[in-house]
């Protein structure tokens, strides 16, 4: 009953109690449906982080940006990396979606880097994703990377 003697320790605990709180429910509210809101919940690009529309956008986008220098089955050259397959498991294979994200972001395409805006990269990367045999899902892959970087990149199960 300290609070009936004027003690001051239950407004600041209780002020403490409701920032937290707040805070919380910031994290959650900010954190886009269905993806992680903290480090505990890691999501598999197996569970489908991306919509087949999203992909479609995202193709048009790879053939207009993309193409010229990755190829048109995403097989790459002598000079551009594949982005399908074998060797592109072996280049991003264990990590996050959004190691992905901020180098085509910084990178890509080469001489315009950022180009395509967040969404865009995002949109390409769902149609890399789906490209690469990764089930789509009913949510699209955000481009928030600090979601992103709750997504990993696993090869098959």
């Amino acid at each position: 009953m300290d609070h009936l003697r004027g003690d001051a320790t239950l407004p600041r605990d209780l002020i403490a109690s409701f920032t937290t709180a707040a805070a919380f429910g910031l994290v959650i509210a900010l954190s886009p449906a269905g993806f992680p809101a903290n480090a505990a919940e890691i999501t598999s690009v197996w569970q489908g982080v991306y919509t087949k529309e999203q992909a479609a956008r995202g193709k048009a986008r790879y053939f207009s940006a993309c193409a010229a220098c990755h190829g048109g089955l995403l097989q790459g050259d002598s000079d551009s990396p594949e982005l399908a397959g074998t060797s592109f498991m072996k280049r991003w294979g264990g990590q996050s979606i959004a190691a992905l994200f901020t180098f085509a972001m910084s990178q890509m395409p080469v001489g315009r880097p950022g180009s395509l805006g967040a969404q865009g990269y995002a949109e390409v990367i769902a149609y890399i994703l789906a490209t690469n045999g990764f089930p789509d899902g009913e949510r699209e892959l955000p481009s928030n990377e600090q979601v992103l970087e709750m997504i990993v990149i696993e090869s098959k199960k």
